[in-house]
Protein backbone atom coordinates (compact mmCIF):
# COMPACT_ATOMS: atom_id res chain seq x y z
CA UNK A 1 0.00 0.00 0.00
CA UNK A 2 2.88 2.34 0.58
CA UNK A 3 5.49 1.45 -1.91
CA UNK A 4 8.78 3.32 -1.53
CA UNK A 5 7.85 4.68 2.45
CA UNK A 6 10.54 3.81 4.95
CA UNK A 7 8.70 3.05 8.28
CA UNK A 8 10.61 4.76 11.35
CA UNK A 9 9.68 5.32 14.98
CA UNK A 10 10.86 8.58 16.77
CA UNK A 11 10.61 9.44 20.15
CA UNK A 12 8.96 13.04 20.09
CA UNK A 13 7.92 15.46 22.58
CA UNK A 14 6.14 12.71 24.87
CA UNK A 15 5.33 9.66 22.66
CA UNK A 16 6.85 7.29 20.59
CA UNK A 17 5.67 8.21 17.05
CA UNK A 18 5.45 5.48 14.83
CA UNK A 19 5.30 7.21 11.05
CA UNK A 20 5.91 6.69 7.17
CA UNK A 21 7.69 9.03 4.35
CA UNK A 22 8.32 9.01 1.49
CA UNK A 23 8.65 11.59 -2.13
CA UNK A 24 10.33 14.28 -3.41
CA UNK A 25 9.04 18.18 -2.36
CA UNK A 26 7.81 20.52 -0.06
CA UNK A 27 6.88 18.76 3.26
CA UNK A 28 3.23 17.15 3.91
CA UNK A 29 2.31 16.12 7.01
CA UNK A 30 -1.16 13.61 6.92
CA UNK A 31 -2.37 13.06 10.22
CA UNK A 32 -5.54 10.74 10.38
CA UNK A 33 -8.08 10.65 13.08
CA UNK A 34 -10.68 8.18 15.48
CA UNK A 35 -10.72 5.10 15.45
CA UNK A 36 -8.20 4.50 12.43
CA UNK A 37 -4.46 5.02 11.67
CA UNK A 38 -2.40 6.41 9.38
CA UNK A 39 -3.31 3.71 6.85
CA UNK A 40 -6.50 5.72 6.11
CA UNK A 41 -3.98 7.91 3.71
CA UNK A 42 -3.32 4.68 1.37
CA UNK A 43 -5.16 6.32 -1.74
CA UNK A 44 -3.64 9.56 -0.81
CA UNK A 45 -0.48 9.48 -0.10
CA UNK A 46 1.50 7.52 -3.00
CA UNK A 47 -0.09 10.29 -5.52
CA UNK A 48 0.70 12.91 -3.27
CA UNK A 49 4.49 11.64 -3.23
CA UNK A 50 5.01 12.87 -6.78
CA UNK A 51 4.76 16.58 -5.74
CA UNK A 52 6.10 16.54 -2.10
CA UNK A 53 7.27 14.68 0.88
CA UNK A 54 4.86 12.84 2.46
CA UNK A 55 4.58 11.91 6.31
CA UNK A 56 2.16 9.93 7.55
CA UNK A 57 1.86 9.28 11.56
CA UNK A 58 0.11 7.32 13.96
CA UNK A 59 -1.18 10.33 16.56
CA UNK A 60 -0.38 9.19 20.12
CA UNK A 61 -2.63 6.62 21.57
CA UNK A 62 -3.42 5.26 18.16
CA UNK A 63 -1.56 2.64 15.65
CA UNK A 64 1.56 1.82 16.63
CA UNK A 65 2.61 5.35 18.14
CA UNK A 66 2.84 4.55 22.13
CA UNK A 67 -0.18 5.24 24.67
CA UNK A 68 1.16 7.38 27.21
CA UNK A 69 -0.81 8.33 30.60
CA UNK A 70 -3.52 10.76 30.39
CA UNK A 71 -3.44 12.47 33.84
CA UNK A 72 -6.23 13.63 35.95
CA UNK A 73 -6.59 16.57 33.60
CA UNK A 74 -6.51 14.53 30.25
CA UNK A 75 -3.51 16.98 29.29
CA UNK A 76 -1.97 13.47 28.09
CA UNK A 77 -4.35 13.47 25.28
CA UNK A 78 -4.90 17.42 24.43
CA UNK A 79 -4.48 18.64 20.97
CA UNK A 80 -1.80 20.80 22.07
CA UNK A 81 0.18 17.81 23.52
CA UNK A 82 -0.42 15.74 20.41
CA UNK A 83 0.44 18.21 18.65
CA UNK A 84 3.69 18.95 19.59
CA UNK A 85 4.44 15.29 18.89
CA UNK A 86 4.62 15.92 15.41
CA UNK A 87 6.19 19.07 15.54
CA UNK A 88 9.02 16.96 17.55
CA UNK A 89 8.69 13.99 14.61
CA UNK A 90 8.81 16.46 11.71
CA UNK A 91 12.04 18.21 13.55
CA UNK A 92 13.53 15.32 13.61
CA UNK A 93 13.15 14.36 10.18
CA UNK A 94 14.55 17.61 9.02
CA UNK A 95 11.56 19.58 8.47
CA UNK A 96 10.86 23.01 10.43
CA UNK A 97 7.96 24.53 8.15
CA UNK A 98 5.50 22.10 6.73
CA UNK A 99 1.86 21.92 5.55
CA UNK A 100 -0.73 19.39 7.10
CA UNK A 101 -3.83 17.62 5.84
CA UNK A 102 -5.85 16.21 8.98
CA UNK A 103 -9.10 14.12 8.95
CA UNK A 104 -11.55 13.83 12.15
CA UNK A 105 -9.02 14.24 14.90
CA UNK A 106 -6.21 14.68 13.13
CA UNK A 107 -7.26 17.95 11.53
CA UNK A 108 -8.15 18.69 15.57
CA UNK A 109 -4.35 18.32 16.09
CA UNK A 110 -3.28 19.82 12.80
CA UNK A 111 -5.77 23.36 13.57
CA UNK A 112 -4.04 23.89 17.20
CA UNK A 113 -0.49 22.79 16.08
CA UNK A 114 -1.68 25.84 13.30
CA UNK A 115 -2.18 27.93 16.38
CA UNK A 116 0.70 27.21 18.85
CA UNK A 117 3.19 27.16 16.11
CA UNK A 118 2.29 29.47 13.65
CA UNK A 119 5.78 29.99 12.13
CA UNK A 120 5.79 25.85 11.67
CA UNK A 121 2.66 25.29 9.53
CA UNK A 122 2.27 26.60 6.54
CA UNK A 123 -0.57 25.79 5.34
CA UNK A 124 -3.50 23.80 6.33
CA UNK A 125 -6.73 21.16 5.41
CA UNK A 126 -8.75 19.99 7.39
CA UNK A 127 -10.98 17.27 6.20
CA UNK A 128 -14.86 17.01 7.28
CA UNK A 129 -13.85 19.00 10.68
CA UNK A 130 -14.87 22.40 12.35
CA UNK A 131 -13.02 23.36 15.89
CA UNK A 132 -14.11 21.50 19.09
CA UNK A 133 -15.76 24.99 20.60
CA UNK A 134 -17.66 25.13 17.42
CA UNK A 135 -18.65 21.48 17.26
CA UNK A 136 -20.02 21.52 21.21
CA UNK A 137 -21.59 24.39 20.51
CA UNK A 138 -23.27 23.81 17.46
CA UNK A 139 -24.44 20.17 18.17
CA UNK A 140 -28.09 20.17 17.64
CA UNK A 141 -30.44 16.91 17.39
CA UNK A 142 -28.98 15.27 14.13
CA UNK A 143 -25.14 16.02 15.22
CA UNK A 144 -25.98 14.88 18.88
CA UNK A 145 -27.15 11.35 17.33
CA UNK A 146 -24.92 11.20 14.39
CA UNK A 147 -21.93 12.18 16.76
CA UNK A 148 -23.06 10.03 19.92
CA UNK A 149 -19.28 9.08 20.06
CA UNK A 150 -18.48 12.55 21.76
CA UNK A 151 -20.23 12.29 24.99
CA UNK A 152 -20.04 8.63 25.10
CA UNK A 153 -16.07 8.23 25.04
CA UNK A 154 -15.56 11.25 27.32
CA UNK A 155 -17.43 9.21 30.17
CA UNK A 156 -15.41 8.32 32.91
CA UNK A 157 -12.74 5.56 33.07
CA UNK A 158 -13.52 2.56 32.35
CA UNK A 159 -17.19 2.94 31.44
CA UNK A 160 -16.79 3.11 27.67
CA UNK A 161 -13.32 1.24 27.67
CA UNK A 162 -15.40 -1.51 29.52
CA UNK A 163 -18.43 -1.61 26.95
CA UNK A 164 -16.14 -1.24 23.95
CA UNK A 165 -13.87 -3.75 24.74
CA UNK A 166 -16.55 -6.30 25.12
CA UNK A 167 -16.11 -6.19 20.95
CA UNK A 168 -14.01 -3.55 19.37
CA UNK A 169 -13.59 -4.83 15.99
CA UNK A 170 -17.73 -4.64 15.78
CA UNK A 171 -17.78 -1.04 17.54
CA UNK A 172 -15.20 0.28 15.28
CA UNK A 173 -15.87 -1.35 12.50
CA UNK A 174 -19.80 -0.12 12.77
CA UNK A 175 -18.78 3.30 13.54
CA UNK A 176 -16.41 3.76 10.26
CA UNK A 177 -19.53 2.12 7.98
CA UNK A 178 -22.24 4.31 9.83
CA UNK A 179 -20.14 7.28 8.91
CA UNK A 180 -19.60 6.28 5.31
CA UNK A 181 -21.44 6.91 2.79
CA UNK A 182 -24.02 4.03 2.06
CA UNK A 183 -22.47 1.28 0.13
CA UNK A 184 -19.49 2.21 0.40
CA UNK A 185 -16.67 -0.45 1.64
CA UNK A 186 -13.39 0.22 2.96
CA UNK A 187 -10.35 -1.22 1.59
CA UNK A 188 -10.00 -4.72 3.30
CA UNK A 189 -6.23 -4.59 3.87
CA UNK A 190 -7.03 -1.18 5.25
CA UNK A 191 -9.85 -2.35 7.34
CA UNK A 192 -7.64 -5.33 9.11
CA UNK A 193 -5.35 -2.03 9.96
CA UNK A 194 -7.74 -0.93 11.64
CA UNK A 195 -8.96 -3.37 13.69
CA UNK A 196 -5.43 -4.79 14.58
CA UNK A 197 -4.97 -1.42 16.41
CA UNK A 198 -8.13 -0.68 17.52
CA UNK A 199 -8.23 -4.26 19.45
CA UNK A 200 -5.54 -3.31 21.88
CA UNK A 201 -6.72 -2.68 25.16
CA UNK A 202 -4.25 0.20 25.39
CA UNK A 203 -5.50 2.02 22.40
CA UNK A 204 -9.29 1.86 23.48
CA UNK A 205 -8.36 3.32 26.73
CA UNK A 206 -5.86 5.98 24.89
CA UNK A 207 -8.67 6.99 22.51
CA UNK A 208 -11.34 7.54 24.92
CA UNK A 209 -8.66 9.54 26.77
CA UNK A 210 -8.47 11.92 23.58
CA UNK A 211 -12.60 12.20 23.84
CA UNK A 212 -12.12 13.19 27.54
CA UNK A 213 -9.38 15.71 26.33
CA UNK A 214 -12.06 17.26 24.00
CA UNK A 215 -14.53 17.37 25.96
CA UNK A 216 -12.79 19.26 28.97
CA UNK A 217 -9.05 20.90 27.98
CA UNK A 218 -9.33 20.78 24.38
CA UNK A 219 -12.49 22.94 24.55
CA UNK A 220 -11.02 25.40 27.10
CA UNK A 221 -7.99 26.02 25.25
CA UNK A 222 -10.40 26.85 22.29
CA UNK A 223 -12.19 28.76 24.20
CA UNK A 224 -9.41 30.93 25.44
CA UNK A 225 -8.00 31.81 21.93
CA UNK A 226 -11.78 32.43 20.78
CA UNK A 227 -12.03 35.40 23.60
CA UNK A 228 -8.85 36.01 23.02
CA UNK A 229 -9.03 36.77 19.50
CA UNK A 230 -5.86 34.14 18.60
CA UNK A 231 -6.35 33.23 15.09
CA UNK A 232 -5.08 30.24 12.74
CA UNK A 233 -2.65 32.85 10.22
CA UNK A 234 -1.61 30.37 7.69
CA UNK A 235 -4.80 29.67 4.84
CA UNK A 236 -7.30 26.89 5.73
CA UNK A 237 -9.04 24.80 3.04
CA UNK A 238 -12.30 22.86 4.67
CA UNK A 239 -13.81 19.69 2.66
CA UNK A 240 -17.01 18.02 4.36
CA UNK A 241 -18.98 15.21 3.16
CA UNK A 242 -22.12 16.03 1.81
CA UNK A 243 -23.33 12.53 2.71
CA UNK A 244 -22.93 11.35 5.97
CA UNK A 245 -19.96 13.61 7.18
CA UNK A 246 -19.56 14.68 10.75
CA UNK A 247 -18.09 18.22 9.78
CA UNK A 248 -20.72 19.91 7.56
CA UNK A 249 -23.27 22.48 8.63
CA UNK A 250 -24.83 23.00 11.80
CA UNK A 251 -27.92 24.36 12.78
CA UNK A 252 -28.14 25.50 9.00
CA UNK A 253 -24.68 27.46 9.22
CA UNK A 254 -22.51 27.69 7.03
CA UNK A 255 -19.46 25.65 7.53
CA UNK A 256 -16.68 28.21 5.92
CA UNK A 257 -18.39 30.62 8.21
CA UNK A 258 -17.40 28.85 11.30
CA UNK A 259 -13.88 28.60 9.66
CA UNK A 260 -13.87 32.08 9.24
CA UNK A 261 -14.37 32.38 13.12
CA UNK A 262 -10.71 31.69 13.43
CA UNK A 263 -8.90 32.26 10.50
CA UNK A 264 -8.81 34.99 7.36
CA UNK A 265 -7.59 33.26 4.77
CA UNK A 266 -10.28 30.29 4.58
CA UNK A 267 -11.85 28.54 1.18
CA UNK A 268 -13.34 24.94 0.86
CA UNK A 269 -16.28 22.64 -0.73
CA UNK A 270 -18.38 19.98 -0.04
CA UNK A 271 -17.87 16.76 -1.20
CA UNK A 272 -19.93 13.89 -2.79
CA UNK A 273 -19.31 11.42 -0.47
CA UNK A 274 -19.24 10.49 3.79
CA UNK A 275 -16.81 11.33 6.51
CA UNK A 276 -13.91 9.40 5.31
CA UNK A 277 -12.71 11.69 2.26
CA UNK A 278 -9.35 10.40 2.15
CA UNK A 279 -10.73 7.16 1.40
CA UNK A 280 -14.20 8.07 -0.07
CA UNK A 281 -13.15 10.61 -2.31
CA UNK A 282 -9.51 9.74 -2.77
CA UNK A 283 -9.39 11.57 -6.46
CA UNK A 284 -10.79 14.61 -5.04
CA UNK A 285 -8.61 15.35 -1.90
CA UNK A 286 -5.67 14.79 -4.30
CA UNK A 287 -6.83 17.11 -6.78
CA UNK A 288 -7.54 19.91 -3.76
CA UNK A 289 -4.37 19.28 -2.01
CA UNK A 290 -2.23 19.63 -5.09
CA UNK A 291 -4.06 22.97 -5.79
CA UNK A 292 -4.10 24.65 -2.61
CA UNK A 293 -0.33 23.44 -1.71
CA UNK A 294 1.05 24.64 -4.77
CA UNK A 295 -0.88 28.45 -4.62
CA UNK A 296 1.63 31.12 -4.85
Amino acid sequence: MFEGFEIRRLSAAGADIHLRFGGVGEPVLLLHGYPQTHVCWHLVAPALARDFTVVLADLRGYGDSSCPDAGVDHSGYAKRAMAADMVSAMSALGFENFAIIGHDRGARVAYRMALDYPKVVTRLISLDVVPTLDMWEGTDKARAIGGFHWPFLAQPAPLPEKMIGADPEFFAAWLMQSWAAPGFEFHPEAMSEYLRCFTKPEVIRATCDDYRAGATIDHDLDQQDFDSNRRITCPVHFLWGENRGLGGPQGGKDPLAVWRRWADQVSGAAVNCGHFLPEEAPDRVILEARSFLTIG
